[in-house]
């Protein structure tokens, strides 16, 4: 096989396997009783894993034959090997997630036969594959805002786990109906509970957890600060007591403030079948305590004990807080130039008074070239893995800091990385988020397929999704729901 062929074959994966080794020889053929041998040290429903997702991604009757090997129990709960040959498939994992994940690569490697007007078979080339993953938290961040149909929701998770992703931190952006507060919600924009359940639940079937975001700090509007909408303020004025006066930030001298807060994270923790995490958001708390009643106590001690009541709050139902990081690090600080940093002095010490199993979330968007002209020194996050926390790196759109983060992140053994998408999620730069982020929290010393390639293979990826899915109507195909903006590109105006 040469060069080009392995070229072309490696595009195809996302996340690029850890090593692979394509060869020379017959095609494994994907047909009705073709022998796939699974070697796993827990066997429990891997035959029908493996004969549902044959059935699945290929429309093919397998023969699984599954063996005992007490050797894989080392391996990574996300590790696999692969091998292909002319006459037999076989697979090595530890157990179920390890196979999902192995079939989630074959599926990407698959090529259809030809010659023929339609699907007739697939069939897989001779490799050796050895995979683990550089990072145990491999998250997605997804926001639903008013205007976020809950299909394209289910399109994301979907594509996030055939991307090996195990989280996804959700956040609704003001539609979510509580129960406990009705008043808590846009009036005309609920979504659906029912369909949010079932994404929450098939999210755990694929292979992601799904967590929850409710910010208690700052972006209490639960609208984008660039539209000037706030998500109760507008709909009921009586309610201005409970946030700051620019409506931005909660107020925490109000003691009913943090009485509705708890209401509506306990309730949104149990929506989400009660998960190992729950994030309260705490970032860009511009007008933090900038009422009369907050301005004559101390910030630092205000912002605290706030958020000690969550984390007590959540420790006792077993799940630990995540919190951005940039309202800990004092803004000006020249150890930060460079990067997000967004504390008044008097919370820069703040840190020291929290609890160490708080998870950071850091978020840097940028690659602030160091002064030297070499990567980036990322000083926040190893100013917070330094002081007993541990660490998620939060990239967005720039793929040269999405690896940088990755790689940094498996380099000083962080607890993983937490991809951002917030409102571009329609739009020509997703395939950076999905297809390098993968890549940077899978396997972060991988050579990235450049453009159009790249854009290409998240291009398929999504079309098996919406395969797996029954889409076949316009808006709901691709990444972009339309090709043209009307309100750029009038059709009427030649």
């Amino acid at each position: 096989m040469n060069d080009r062929d392995v070229e072309i074959l490696k595009g195809r994966l996302i996340p690029v396997p850890k090593h692979v080794e394509f060869g020379d020889g017959g095609e494994f053929r994907l047909c009705d009783g073709c022998r796939i041998v699974l070697r796993v040290g827990e066997a429990a429903g891997v035959a029908e894993l493996t004969d549902s997702l044959c059935r699945r991604y290929w429309n093919v009757a397998a023969k699984p034959v599954v063996e005992a090997a007490p050797e894989t129990q080392s391996f990574a709960v996300d590790a696999y090997k692969i091998g292909i040959a002319e006459t037999e498939l076989s697979v090595a994992a530890r157990g179920l997630t390890g196979v999902s994940n192995a079939f989630k690569t074959l599926r990407q490697l698959a090529e259809v036969e030809r010659g023929t007007e339609r699907v007739t078979g697939h069939f897989l080339v001779p490799c050796e594959i050895d995979d683990a993953p550089a990072l145990e938290f491999r998250g997605i961040h997804l926001c639903i805002f008013p205007e976020t149909p809950l299909w394209d929701i289910e399109k994301q998770l979907r594509l996030a786990a055939y991307h090996k992703f195990n989280y996804a931190v959700i956040e609704c952006w003001g539609v979510f109906p509580f129960e406990s507060h009705p008043e808590m919600c846009w009036r005309d924009r609920t979504l659906d509970r029912g369909e949010l359940k079932r994404l929450i639940r098939l999210g755990r079937e694929l292979g992601i957890t799904a967590i929850p975001q409710f910010n208690i700090l700052g972006h209490a509007t639960a609208s984008r600060v660039c539209t000037g909408k706030h998500f109760v303020l507008d709909c009921d004025p009586s309610l201005q007591p409970l946030f700051e006066p620019a409506g931005w930030s909660w107020c925490l001298s109000n003691p009913e403030t943090r009485r509705i807060l708890t209401d509506l994270v306990e309730e949104l923790h149990d929506f989400f079948d009660r998960p190992p995490f729950f994030h309260i958001g705490c970032d860009e708390a511009y007008d933090l305590g900038s009422c009369r009643e907050c301005g004559r106590k101390p910030l630092k001690e205000l912002v605290r004990d706030h958020i000690l009541h969550f984390h007590d709050l959540l420790a006792r139902r077993g799940a630990r807080v995540m919190m951005w990081h940039d309202m800990l690090v004092e803004k000006g600080d020249a150890r930060w130039r460079g990067y997000t940093a967004n504390a008044r002095p008097e919370m820069a010490e703040l840190y020291r008074e929290l609890p160490r199993d708080i998870v950071i979330a850091d978020w840097q968007y940028g690659y602030p070239v160091a002064d030297d002209g070499g990567e980036p020194a990322w000083p926040t996050v190893r100013f917070f893995a330094d002081g007993g926390f541990d660490v998620l790196v939060c990239p967005w759109l720039n793929r040269e800091g999405t690896v940088g983060l990755g790689r940094t992140a498996a380099r000083e053994r962080l607890l993983g990385m937490l991809a951002t998408t917030w409102h571009i999620s329609h739009d020509r730069k997703f395939p950076d988020i999905y297809g390098v982020a993968a890549s940077a929290a899978w396997n972060p010393e991988a050579t990235l397929p450049t453009l159009p390639g790249r854009r290409l293979t998240v291009a398929l990826h999504t079309r098996q999704i919406g395969w797996d899915m029954g889409i076949d109507g316009y808006e709901k195909t691709g990444w972009c729901q339309r090709q043209v903006d009307p309100g750029t590109h009038p059709h009427e105006l030649c």
